[in-house]
């Protein structure tokens, strides 16, 4: 299914729509038994293929918990159905219907054998630690998504064939040259330029402005004095930590945990181990079976000739490789690891053994004993704050915050107000509301509504606007060391304007470029040779500037903060055979996605050419509709 999709490889929905490719995983898995539910039978069929009111209610369901998990927004139904969520989730599946029926056509289906591989050798989360596949952890996903073994793998190729299908229509496209030519061209043009800028010691320092002075400049500059609308609110929110007072431990209980998990309070450990390593698997395998038997080391090593023995000592955090260092870590001293082990490719293959174990120096408990006592503490926190969680949102149907925060002894916040980039009129961004998807909520509000429940990494959350502050103009006594300074800034800018302007009048007048430089005191940097691509010794927005000279032509340009330079262009050439073939390999890959746009709208309507979706509208109607409709209405 699509949440299974989600919840399998983390894909985002945002990026799930209708006309883009689907990437080979597991996780679409659409049920086809009948389910009498609000429609009474099928929603949809496309050739022996059927989506149900079933299936569409588990996918959306996944979706909404999906969205939960990974934008911490709480969405029911109703919403996802109000906000056209559900409505992509069919388009999706009956686009996966589609092209499995064209493939049931035309014969393709992947095989028995491409399952196997795909599951054994391919799929990261049906191997253990090091590697090796785990037939528990694929029936596991099965249980999960309600489904037999067997119905799995099909359900799997299912998946490999949906990207045969894909594959075959979309990574043939060859962008032509042509197509590319016209940003290669552009991109790889080259300029020589000459250019000059003023130093920070050419400049004088402006006068003091008056009172009048700064008044007058702030009445015709009002417009950067603008504030925009912003509002206050006010949060409740909580997270397990908020529960670490409520765990009751006696000083023996922290002390026995203490002494129990000496080595987490201690500094760590320093391990000698020894490597037995080979390029063939075999040998390290009958190596460590041999020591399995019993046969001592120097035996085993005389009997599998050809290992190197490496010696080493380590501590945790010299080992990189976390499964490696969880191995290495985890062995008593004395006995070899049961299983060869290859990190990398091109490593080789080899066995460990822990020769020794020198356990890290216990810190005081005194030093530690709260550490201990808050480690405790948070599985129990974190259980307190899941059963919190159904009375939390019973509670957050309606009552005042306050009232809500006093039932469960959480302090309500009061925020200073904000605009929607989540800054205050001092310009600081609040955090807690920065990259919050809350904060767009709470500007759809009136004053004393509160948002849906956010849900995040451990942390629950309700906000209410208190107040809309509407926009406004600060006024000039509240602003009026900023216009001193804003004064000065613009004195000196055009200070600065003036002598690059007066320079290209000189230099117009016959005046070489070093001569005309000199007697405005601009410095002459070393000449450069560039495309648009960007130079470091070049700011980026002269360098744009620069791109709208003709050849020979002399002019002030703006950097990015205004600074003005001065730049002429000696030379302009084409872009060399050797840089086409470079900047060739970087386009080409823009060029075919914006193509493929047009091959996935062409792909999709020849689709439904060739095999028919019959649709009951009225049952999809209605099972949209049962969400949104009240009861008994």
């Amino acid at each position: 299914m699509i949440g299974g999709i989600r919840k399998f490889a983390k894909s985002k929905w945002a990026l799930v729509l209708l006309f883009i490719p689907l990437i080979v995983s597991f996780g679409i898995f659409g049920f086809q038994d009948p389910f009498s539910g609000v429609s009474g039978g099928g929603l949809s069929r496309v050739g022996d293929r059927e989506i149900h009111a079933r299936d569409l209610n588990e996918e959306l369901n996944a979706e909404i918990e999906a969205i939960r998990q990974q934008d911490g927004r709480v969405l029911s139904q109703a919403d996802a159905v109000r906000e056209g969520l559900a409505q992509q989730v069919l388009a999706q599946l009956e686009y996966r219907n589609m092209i499995l029926a064209y493939a049931d056509k035309v014969g393709i289906r992947a095989s028995k054998q491409a399952v196997a591989d795909l599951l054994i050798n391919r799929a990261g989360a049906f191997k253990d630690a090091l590697g090796r596949f785990n037939l528990d952890a694929v029936r596991a996903r099965a249980d999960a998504q309600k489904m037999s073994l067997k119905d799995f793998e099909e359900a799997v190729r299912d998946d490999l064939t949906v990207g045969y299908v894909t594959s075959a229509a979309f990574n043939a496209l060859k962008v032509p040259d042509i197509l590319s030519l016209p940003v290669i061209n552009y991109v790889g043009e080259t300029r020589t330029l000459t250019l000059a800028r003023l130093s920070d010691q050419a400049l004088a320092k402006p006068a003091e402005p008056t009172d009048a002075q700064m008044e007058a400049w702030y009445n015709s500059h009002k417009e950067q004095f603008a504030q925009p609308e912003r509002r206050r609110i006010s949060v409740l929110s909580y997270s397990p930590e908020d529960f670490l007072d409520r765990v009751a431990l006696t000083d023996e209980q922290v002390k026995a945990e203490y002494e129990k998990n000496i080595r987490t309070y201690s500094t760590p450990e320093t391990r000698e181990i020894v490597e037995y390593t080979s390029t063939d698997r075999n040998a390290v395998q009958s190596f460590i079976d041999l020591t399995q038997q019993g046969v001592a080391i120097d035996e085993a090593l005389k009997r599998t000739p050809g290992l190197v023995q490496k010696d080493s000592t380590v501590k945790p955090e010299q080992v990189s490789d976390e499964r490696y260092r969880e191995l290495v870590f985890g062995l008593a001293a004395g006995k070899v690891h049961t299983i060869p082990i290859k990190l990398a490719e091109p490593d080789p293959w080899f066995a460990v053994m822990v020769k020794s174990i020198t356990p890290g120096i216990p810190q005081p408990f005194d030093q530690v004993a709260e550490k201990v006592r808050r480690d405790m503490s948070m599985s129990d926190a974190g259980r307190l704050y899941e059963d919190e969680s159904e009375k939390f949102r019973d509670a957050a149907g309606g009552q005042p915050l306050e009232e809500i925060g006093k039932q469960f002894g959480f302090p309500v916040i009061q925020l200073m107000a904000v605009d929607r980039n989540a800054r205050t009129v001092r310009g600081d961004q609040t955090q807690l509301l920065a990259n919050n998807p809350a904060l767009a909520e709470v500007f759809t509000l009136q004053p004393g509504q509160m948002t849906n429940l956010f849900e995040g990494d451990d942390v629950r959350a309700m906000y209410r606007l208190d107040e809309i502050v509407p926009p406004y103009t600060q006024a000039f006594a509240e602003v009026k060391a900023r216009v001193h300074d804003l004064y000065l800034v613009e004195q000196i800018k055009n200070s600065a304007t003036k002598a690059a302007n007066d320079m290209v009048e000189a230099v117009k007048a016959g005046r070489t470029f070093e001569q005309a430089a000199a007697s405005t005191k601009l410095t002459v940097l070393p000449s450069l040779v560039t495309t648009r691509q960007g130079n470091p010794s070049v700011d980026p927005g002269a360098l744009q500037g620069a791109f709208e000279l003709k050849a020979g032509e002399i002019a002030v340009v703006p950097s990015q903060q205004g600074e003005p330079w001065v730049i002429r262009v000696e030379k302009i050439e084409p872009v060399t055979p050797a840089a086409a073939a470079v900047f060739r390999a970087q386009v080409a890959p823009e060029v075919a996605e914006s193509l493929q746009s047009d091959v996935r709208e062409v792909f999709v309507r020849g689709l439904q050419k060739e095999v028919e979706i019959k649709r009951d509208d009225v049952a999809i109607r209605q099972y949209f509709e049962s969400f949104v409709t009240p009861e008994g209405s």
